[in-house]
This record gives C-alpha cells, sequence and structure tokens, in this order.
C-alpha cells in the first residue's frame, strides 16, 4: 500500500483458520461485507497477528518489543477497503459498481508498547489473514466524510481516497493532486480519469 513517507508497512504471508462470514458480491454496495467486531477480535487475538505485531515492533526505530500478550486493542470499527478496478477503465460497457475491488480490512488499533493507534490490515475475505501494520489511522480519517450509502475506494497509483456509490465516485483526498479533493465524476467520467492519471 502507498502511504506517505512518515508510513511503514510491514507485510507477512499468515493464516487464521476457523473464522467464516457469509459470501458476498463485491459490486453489492447494499450491504458492508465485512466481519462483525467479534470475529476482528479474535484474528487479533490469535498468534499470527501477535507475530506480525511482533516483526513490526523491531522494524520501529528503536526497535520495541511486545509488552502485553495480546498486543492489539482495537480502537474503533474495521473498514473495508476497495482498490480501484483496472478492468473497469478499460471495458467502454462496464457499470459504475464495478470501479473497485476489495482490497483488504482497516482495523483502527493501539499496539501495546505504542501510544497512537495503528492499522492492521487484513485480507478482505475469511479467513481474514493479517497482512500488514500501517502507521496511523489514513482510512479511518477518510471513511469520516462517507456518506452512509458509499463505500471506501482507494486508487493505489495516484493514492486517492474516493467515496464510492452507484451513481457516482467523490474525490475525498489525493496525496498527488489535491486539487480533485471534493470533484465528483459519474461513470465515464471516472473511466477517463482513470486513463489520464
Amino acid at each position: 500500500m502507498n502511504r506517505p513517507a512518515a508510513a511503514l508497512m510491514f507485510a507477512a504471508a499468515l493464516a487464521i483458520p476457523g473464522c467464516a462470514a457469509p459470501p458476498h458480491d463485491p459490486a453489492d454496495l447494499s450491504r458492508v461485507p465485512t466481519p462483525d467486531t467479534e470475529t476482528i477480535d479474535r484474528v487479533l487475538d490469535s498468534p499470527e497477528a501477535t507475530q506480525l505485531a511482533a516483526s513490526f515492533l523491531r522494524s520501529q526505530h528503536p526497535p520495541a518489543t511486545i509488552e502485553d500478550p495480546r498486543p492489539f486493542h482495537r480502537m474503533g470499527t474495521q473498514i473495508l477497503v476497495y482498490a480501484t478496478n483496472p478492468n473497469f477503465a478499460t471495458d467502454p460497457q462496464s457499470l459504475l459498481e464495478k470501479a473497485g475491488t476489495p482490497s483488504y480490512i482497516a482495523v483502527p488499533a493501539t499496539l501495546t508498547p505504542r501510544t497512537t493507534p495503528d492499522t492492521i490490515q487484513l485480507t478482505p475475505t475469511p479467513p481474514y489473514t493479517p497482512q500488514a501494520i500501517a502507521t496511523g489511522t489514513e482510512e479511518s480519517q477518510a471513511a469520516q466524510s462517507l456518506p452512509e450509502t458509499a463505500r471506501l475506494l482507494l486508487d493505489y497509483p495516484s493514492h486517492t481516497w474516493f467515496a464510492w456509490t452507484q451513481t457516482r465516485v467523490t474525490t475525498i483526498s489525493s496525496s498527488t493532486n489535491p486539487t480533485l479533493n471534493g470533484q465528483q465524476f459519474d461513470a465515464n467520467q471516472f473511466k477517463q480519469w482513470l486513463a489520464s492519471r
């Protein structure tokens, strides 16, 4: 994941058995296809998440070690982050509901012994594997601007956050082009923007 220079991410390929959720259609924007908080808490308490936390803390400057057998303390609601779908831009027939695909679930959490919240990133489908930790809570900040019916859409190449509904895409913030903030796109306009960015 692209982050500003101050952000740090540590990725790992881990597996957590036993978590399940009903299947969902990624294009169905009428419901939030994320696991409940009990499932998220079980993932955060798993040995795999603890291993990821230990690696993340060792990568800090200065390095730190885990001081708590349950290092993650969830600090808010998990957010499903969608990534822009490259096939959407190249298919003239594709509808706006195909503009994104599930990328990861962002869970804001305090990681002992750090004093400010960070974000643990889980795979977007069961078993919700912990895959990375990023400093800060950028996703939570972007999601504060979401209307109730919108999803959080990230364009990785431009590091631009959008509120995405079935009828429009609205820019929340852009690291590379702040003049986009607040701009709205319909399906054709968004395809043009993706092709030109």
